[in-house]
């Protein structure tokens, strides 16, 4: 009789152990304060030929989970350098990852970085009425975001990007990546059949079952439809990290069906993966940009 009340008793304590351990992440999630919402960094580059009496169309640069400002570092000069080329003003931000920023992509509030934009656009070397803006990964889910939110983008490039907003990668968080007016964005939740698949590396999986819950996944598709833009979608039909092929599809489909009247492309690239895209198709980028001046 002990052994078994015994038995009964450890039972329940690991069942208790595990409902606690489940909920961690939304405990987190609750009491974990969040620091420098809204705060960005951004490294502003001119092309020589910038001034006041010539001022430079501006390409904003969002990167990806990652975080940072990759691009300003030194492994990127040749591709910055080859915007700088074309004519534009890059100005690349840093929306968590940096001192006096977010220590995570966790409800990053969109109203920090489309602040620098527009106080960019005020430059006198800037050309305020041109301005495009290029996403990478998670950078490119913001950039859609922000066109479908704001109307002063006259072209989006969309690279290995999303077509729903997702929750936020960090480990501690249940909530949403982006936060509008300290509200959080709608978006698709990690489940913990979804979780344990990311765990074991297998990211696309984990994305593609996240994608399983259609009323969420309906909730947080971004209205793509609603932007005033241009937009170029590139990806790889071997996207290892989320399916962004069958994603931009997707949003080219919507984009059909509401009429879009701006240009919209998609540049599938059979069997490439989630990196390096940006780069390699950058003569694409910037071709589209300019026919969109």
């Amino acid at each position: 009789m002990f052994f078994r009340s015994s038995k009964f008793i450890l039972v329940a304590l690991l069942t208790s152990l595990l409902l606690i351990l489940s909920q961690l992440p939304q405990l987190i999630t609750a009491v974990r304060p969040l620091s420098h919402q809204g705060q960005v960094q951004t490294q502003l580059y001119l092309p020589a030929t910038a001034s006041h009496t010539n001022p430079a169309p501006l390409l904003v640069f969002l990167g990806g989970s990652e975080g940072g400002m990759s691009m300003t570092n030194s492994r990127s000069t040749q591709e910055r350098q080859q915007y700088l080329d074309a004519g534009f003003a890059l100005l690349v931000i840093g929306y968590f990852g940096l001192p006096g920023t977010p220590t995570g992509l966790d409800r990053i509030e969109l109203s920090g970085i489309i602040e620098a934009i527009n106080s960019t656009t005020e430059h006198p070397a800037i050309k305020a009425e041109k301005l495009a803006m290029l996403g990478v990964s998670k950078g490119a889910e913001l950039a859609l975001v922000l066109a479908s939110k704001f109307n002063q983008f006259s072209t989006v490039i969309s690279v290995v990007g999303s077509d729903a907003v997702f929750g936020s990668p960090e480990w501690y968080s249940t909530s949403s990546s982006w936060s509008w007016q300290q509200q959080p964005l709608p978006f698709v939740p990690f489940t913990l059949k979804s979780a344990a698949a990311l765990m074991q590396a297998d990211y696309r999986r984990g994305y593609e079952i996240a994608m399983q819950d259609q009323k969420r996944y309906q909730q947080a598709k971004i209205p793509v439809e609603q932007m005033t833009a241009d937009v170029l979608f590139i990806s790889g039909t071997a996207d290892e990290l989320w399916p962004s092929s069958e994603m931009s599809d997707r949003m080219m489909s919507r984009l059909r069906q509401h009429h879009y009247k701006f240009r919209s492309q998609h540049l599938k690239v059979s069997g490439a993966g989630h990196g390096g895209l940006g780069r390699t198709y950058q003569h694409d980028i910037i071709t589209f940009i300019q026919q969109s001046q």
